[in-house]
């Protein structure tokens, strides 16, 4: 057997451990149509000249228009739009009739709402096995600052909701003012009121528990790693 032939499967899941950005793929087809599909094989490139590139398989529906395009765009989904990249991921005539998106500059569809998008002109489309490499050179961009969609071990992940420790907790810690001096809790080992949570926000359940005690709670919470 010869060194480089694997288990696709297995060889899919190894390189599922590298977390990536989803990201939608489109272009216009001859008939000025907007066609595209969900990728995850992005990444910038240059900054002098601008450059990105992104994979696409030889065998999606939409190759040979998109590899023909002279111009085409990236939309990286952000956290909310996981139901944007499965239908985009699934075969479908009409994928764009249940998403809000306009034309960019050079015609590219650009779906509304999305982390970031650019449209680019065709710079080049290389061989790649099984699929091809097409690079293209920014033409237009904007950044709306909303978090992007990750994907790793076959499954959506939110960079929001997964940033705390990795050998820890998030947790939120109060500080209590009486008459103008802090007032721990307890008698002899003294402590602040504190809360940690595996998931969720932990400042919002102390504030709640703090609240149910009777005491006023004012906007001094701060998240830290536990």
């Amino acid at each position: 057997m010869k060194a480089d032939v694997f288990d696709p499967r297995a060889l899919r899941e190894a390189f599922g451990a590298f977390p990536t950005t989803v990201t939608v793929i489109t272009a216009s087809d001859p008939a000025g149509r907007p066609v595209g599909f969900t990728a995850n094989s992005f990444t910038s490139v240059s900054l002098d000249p601008p450059l990105l590139l992104v994979c696409v398989a030889k065998t999606a529906r939409d190759y040979p228009a998109m590899t023909a395009a002279e111009h085409f765009a990236i939309n990286i989904l952000s956290e909310a739009q996981k139901d944007v990249s499965i239908k985009f991921a699934r075969p479908a005539n009409d994928r764009f009739a249940a998403v809000d998106w306009a034309r960019g500059p050079n015609g590219c569809p650009i779906i509304a709402q999305v982390a970031a998008w650019f449209e680019c002109s065709m710079h080049d489309v290389i061989e790649a096995g099984d699929h091809v490499m097409m690079v293209g050179r920014v033409t237009a961009f904007e950044s709306s600052g909303l978090n992007g969609l990750g994907y790793a071990r076959g499954d959506y992940f939110t960079p929001g909701a997964n940033s705390s420790a990795a050998d820890g907790e998030m947790g939120a810690v109060a500080v209590l003012e009486r008459h103008g001096s802090l007032f721990p809790l307890g008698d002899d080992n003294l402590s602040l009121p504190s809360y940690s949570a595996g998931g969720g926000d932990p400042a919002k359940t102390l504030a709640c528990q703090l609240e149910r005690s009777g005491l006023s709670v004012h906007d001094w919470f701060s998240l830290l790693d536990l």
